[in-house]
């Protein structure tokens, strides 16, 4: 593996621990998802293993992980979350999966 192709995948490893860690998921749990080990999982955090499109993408769908922020470390979405903005502008369904996910992380950072 080239130089700049191993720093941009360790990059990006940091990226996804630390996203991961934010939204206090352990490592058994984001690798079920991606449907690999948790040895394999540790590789793609240490940036020994690159993450494929696939995967990044189901980051995306399944835990909103910014997929230009995960590769550039830039986030796509330059201005704020504005809450009450999301919510009139949202079918009911999305505020749902939106509280349910809010729900979730809350639960989990007071365990």
């Amino acid at each position: 593996m080239d130089t700049d192709r191993k720093d941009t995948n360790i990059q990006i490893g940091k990226r996804l621990r630390e996203a991961r860690r934010n939204m206090n998921i352990d490592k058994v749990e984001i690798a079920e998802v991606l449907g690999v080990t948790v040895e394999h999982y540790r590789k793609f955090e240490a940036g020994s293993t690159g993450l494929s499109v696939d995967k990044i993408l189901i980051l995306y769908r399944i835990y909103g992980i910014d997929p230009t922020y995960l590769i550039t470390g830039v986030s796509s979405n330059a201005m704020e979350f504005n809450l009450e903005y999301y919510v009139a502008n949202s079918s009911k369904e999305q505020r749902d999966l939106f509280f349910d996910r809010v729900l979730a992380y809350v639960s989990k950072l007071i365990k």
